[in-house]
């Protein structure tokens, strides 16, 4: 039997994480952030906020700046990422993935802004949402990495490998 479970909104029904429709009404379920699970451990741990994990320093630069600089940056990034920003404001962020899709073997100029090869418009978390809630987002849109912000400024990096360590070494022997 499923151990992760949502609750539809319209008509109380449980229906298996990740479920488009509910079985019972056919209520739309994909906008549902918050699991119920019927796992205790993961109950506990999923409803923890996000700031109760040591956030990764966000590794930041400017859109302007070159795509040479931004992989340069990548390779010193923990977390595989870096924040794309607009005079403070986050645009984008750029990831070993996008340097994989979007530049290996096509021969891009190295000279080029870092924004013509970024993810534009990233889905970016508060540290006080539950960690259910992140781990939703990065399913839901297949992501690997999410900007935290504190009241819109930049505070860290959260990546799904993050955690799972922070569980890991909270729940488990």
């Amino acid at each position: 039997m499923p151990s992760d479970f949502i609750i539809c909104p319209s008509c109380g029904e449980r229906n298996i994480q990740g479920e488009d429709l509910c079985w019972n009404c056919m209520a739309g379920l994909s906008a549902i952030d918050i699991p119920e699970t019927a796992q205790e451990i993961s109950e506990s741990a999923l409803t923890r906020p996000l700031s109760s994990l040591r956030l990764r320093a966000p590794a930041s630069i400017e859109s302007s700046r070159l795509v040479s600089e931004a992989v340069a940056l990548l390779r010193t990034s923990p977390s595989g990422a870096v924040v794309v920003t607009d005079r403070g404001e986050i645009t984008g962020i750029f990831t070993e993935r996008d340097v994989l899709q979007r530049i290996a073997g096509r021969g891009v100029a190295q000279g080029d802004a870092v924004s013509l090869y970024m993810t534009a418009n990233p889905v970016v978390v508060s540290e006080d949402d539950m960690m259910a809630v992140v781990l939703n987002k990065m399913g839901d849109g297949g992501f690997r990495h999410l900007p935290v912000a504190r009241k819109g400024d930049l505070v860290g990096m959260v990546t799904a490998e993050d955690v799972a360590r922070w569980v890991l070494l909270n729940y488990f022997d």
